[in-house]
């Protein structure tokens, strides 16, 4: 123990770490607060305590083990009467509005802050109280007397249908039957409906089991509750419990938003969290905004809503709608199409192929700060020395030691192929090379200067930065507006199975193409329906807002889904195709490629707003995921369900690829060739192999990705390539499943074609690749009936 402690009192015992202090009784306070400065805080909360009148007197050991409290929560009860007793005096909530910033400060929702009333002394806020009545070993009592006077609030004074944003500590809701919960009972007596309460967990980094939170969470869910998770941005536990979770909504810490304006590396981190956010499905909600700035670059990034003062304090009674500022000029801009590479290159240093390995250790060792040298032939980059070569032999050819280049960029890449490279390959520590339109090399990337621009290039925050569908804020606004004007609607929610367990299992990069697929696939369906808007409401989740007398609504629903079924399946390893299902590390088997389509149409009563909406959406949700397989759930009393089973064969797209290719012209006549692009325009470019796997001639491009994809290729070995592997081994066409082109840094499929001799043997192979916004117009095209297949080009098949 602390020196200190031998001037204040002494020890029971040398080894019982027992030690008896004598005071008066005034004093005790000011000997607490003495006792617990000299300990780190990390020891304190191993310290007990027990408070006696009389230290001599005979106690039985268990009626000393009772009294025994931790030294904390002693001190929090002298320093503080007010937790001692009923925790209901003078424990209240002030509200504070959550703003929607699509709809001109509109007040979205309130949150509740629970707050003590000292009388002369003032008001504690929540974060102070709640520390004190953990020190006191009170925090759930404290927890649950403050979602009750929360509860009170929301039924003395906010009007019916908005919602209030309740705060709970996560252990308060790891009971397994949340129905026994006082605060469930209280909801009932006030008659509060669950679906106007958002549990907001509070503390996450108190978390110790996520999943069991996240089960919790789920049956809270199934009784009409939404959640919103409190303090993202703050440490990486709460990103991990927001994968896992997957809340409603997503508050990002006042900490990482305040200010935000003036720091460029914020605003990454704020651009990452939203777009997190946004697959995860969840909406998201800044907090802490009290300045103009912040507030039009929340905005302009895609936040839904946000609170803080510049909108209102926290108070006891209802807030005025506040109007947002006028976005200026500058913010309100779009993505630029291309980042200028040139602009952040380094030419370095090169060697020729040629050169003896003497020049390349002289140019590392004059620059000891050289990392690489790139190795050209002709202009063109081959690969790159490392450091490694000083130690090799001086007489030793350039050759031997050449590292191949992992990282080609064309001059003209995109912001989104750069930084979907970026994330795939975590930026290693590899030259990133350069080339122009004829494969010359320009110089190597410098990393950190164009990280700092693509921060600043951003898509329209109306738009999902990947389907390119209008976000969730934009279609709950278009829902209040069409039914603020009377309009009779009938609303889509499609969603795919499984999705959270399709990532576990394939990654990131295969999620993103079936969230890919199913964005084009709803385009293609819902295309020409009058009066009609598609959106994305974030992660696997998409909106239809129509008529309620769409006409073929139901048609085009069964069209989709049997297109998803046809499509979705090139996602995914053939071994689980062959067994209908996939497994994850968790033990747990799901079925391949299924889709959950729920139709609100009005039929159980007429929807007020778009929060009445996603309830009844998620009650008819809960039946469509009871069902194994794709359904379609629309609304009626009972509900109607219809099971939409997977119809097996090779789908009429694949033949039709396969015919067009065979077509191909041998002469390989440049007119020829791009007559033949011109009529089958999916195709993007297409290349000739011998029967050893060797590429014979440079790629034949089609005329619109020229300059977008290197020509070259002849003399390739790509024997080893799936696509001829599988073809040998299978003597047959081979369609690969769904990948993100190194070509065109876009999702494409490739086609591999075999052409036989006379005797059997495998003369050559053309392969072709084909982009997935065509692929999707080419199954479409497939079953709208009627006449040869023009593979998406201006003329027909000849």
């Amino acid at each position: 123990m602390p020196g200190e402690w031998h001037a204040w009192g002494e020890p029971l015992d040398d080894d019982a770490g027992i030690w008896i202090f004598d005071h008066a009784a005034d004093d005790l306070a000011d000997l607490l607060d003495r006792l617990l400065l000299t300990l780190p805080e990390t020891a304190r909360a191993g310290v007990l305590a027990l408070e006696l009148d009389d230290p001599t007197a005979a106690l039985p050991m268990v009626e000393l083990l009772r009294r025994l409290t931790p030294m904390e929560a002693l001190h929090a009860r002298i320093h503080h009467s007010w937790i001692n007793g009923e925790l209901n005096d003078g424990i209240c909530s002030d509200i504070q509005p959550i703003v929607d910033l699509n709809q001109t400060g509109r007040i979205f929702a309130y949150e509740a802050l629970c707050r003590v009333d000292l009388g002369a002394a003032g008001r504690l806020g929540g974060g102070e109280a709640f520390s004190i009545a953990r020190r006191a070993g009170r925090l759930t009592d404290f927890d649950l007397v403050c979602q009750a006077s929360a509860l009170s609030v929301k039924k003395r004074l906010l009007p019916q249908g908005m919602p209030i944003f309740i705060n709970a500590m996560p252990n308060s809701l790891l009971q397994s039957d949340f129905a026994a919960h006082p605060s469930f009972g209280l909801m009932q007596d006030l008659g509060v409906p669950p679906h106007e309460v958002v549990i907001e967990v509070v503390e996450s980094e108190q978390v110790e089991d996520p999943e069991a939170l996240a089960t919790a969470c789920d049956r809270l869910k199934a009784m009409g509750f939404r959640i919103a998770l409190d303090d993202i941005g703050s440490g990486y536990s709460g990103l991990n419990l927001l994968a896992t979770l997957r809340p409603d909504f997503v508050k990002i810490d006042r900490a990482l938003v305040h200010g935000v304006h003036n720091s460029r590396m914020r605003v990454g981190v704020l651009e990452a969290l939203i777009s997190m956010a946004q697959r995860l499905g969840c909406v998201s909600i800044a907090e802490g905004l009290e300045n103009v700035e912040d507030v039009e670059l929340c905005r302009d990034l895609g936040v839904g809503y946000a609170q803080g003062y510049y909108f209102a304090r926290p108070m006891p009674g209802l807030a005025d709608a506040a109007a947002l500022p006028v976005l200026s000029q500058g913010r309100n801009r779009q993505m630029r199409p291309l980042v200028r590479l040139g602009d952040f290159l380094s030419h370095g240093e090169t060697v020729s192929i040629g050169a003896e390995m003497v020049a390349a250790r002289q140019a590392f060792m004059r620059n000891t700060a050289l990392e690489h040298i790139i190795v050209l032939e002709q202009g063109r980059p081959l690969g790159f020395l490392s450091r490694r070569i000083l130690t090799a032999p001086a007489w030793e050819a350039v050759g031997r030691h050449i590292h191949p280049l992992e990282q080609i960029l064309s001059a003209r890449v995109n912001a989104h192929s750069l930084l979907r490279r970026l994330y795939e390959t975590g930026g290693r520590a590899q030259p990133w090379v350069v080339v122009d339109d004829n494969g010359r090399y320009m110089g190597t990337l410098v990393l950190l200067g164009v990280l700092d621009h693509l921060l600043n290039v951003r898509l329209p925050p109306s738009v999902h930065p990947l389907s390119g569908l209008p976000t969730g804020p934009v279609l709950r606004s278009l829902i209040e507006q069409r039914l603020a004007g009377g309009e009779a609607l009938q609303l889509v929610y499609l969603d795919l199975d499984h999705f959270k367990a399709f990532n576990d299992r394939y990654g990131f990069v295969r999620g993103d193409a079936m969230i890919k697929v199913l964005a084009e696939i709803l385009r293609k369906g819902f295309d020409g329906l009058p009066e009609a808007e598609l959106g994305h409401i974030g992660g696997d989740d998409f909106l239809l807002v129509a008529p309620a007398r769409a006409p073929g609504l139901d048609a085009r629903l069964r069209w989709l889904i049997d297109r998803f079924h046809e499509l979705a399946p090139h996602l995914y390893d053939e071994s689980d195709l062959d067994l209908g299902y996939f497994g994850t590390q968790d033990g747990q088997y799901h079925p391949v490629a299924t889709l959950s389509v729920v139709v609100v149409n009005g039929r159980t009563g007429p929807m007020s707003d778009s929060v009445m909406a996603s309830t009844r959406a998620a009650q008819l949700k809960r039946a469509a995921k009871d069902r194994l397989g794709s359904v379609i759930v629309t609304e009626g009393t009972p509900p109607v369900v219809t099971e939409m089973p997977r119809v097996l064969g090779l789908a009429a797209w694949r033949h039709a690829l396969e015919n067009a290719l065979a077509t191909f012209p041998h002469t390989g006549d440049a007119d020829a060739v791009d007559q033949w692009f011109g009529r089958y325009s999916a195709f993007e470019l297409v290349f000739r192999l011998d029967a050893r796997g060797i590429q014979q001639g440079a790629n034949w491009l089609n005329p619109g990705m020229r300059g977008l994809i290197k020509r070259g290729g002849e003399g390739m070995n790509r024997a080893d390539r799936t696509y001829f592997r599988e073809l040998r081994r299978g003597q047959r066409s081979y369609l690969s499943s769904i990948y993100v082109s190194r070509a065109t840094e876009d999702f494409c499929i490739s086609l591999a074609l075999p052409r036989w001799h006379a005797n059997g043997t495998l003369a050559e192979v053309m392969v072709g690749d084909i982009n997935l916004v065509s692929l999707v117009g080419l199954a479409a095209e497939s079953h709208d009936g009627g006449g040869p297949l023009p593979i998406m080009g201006s003329e027909t098949t000849a």
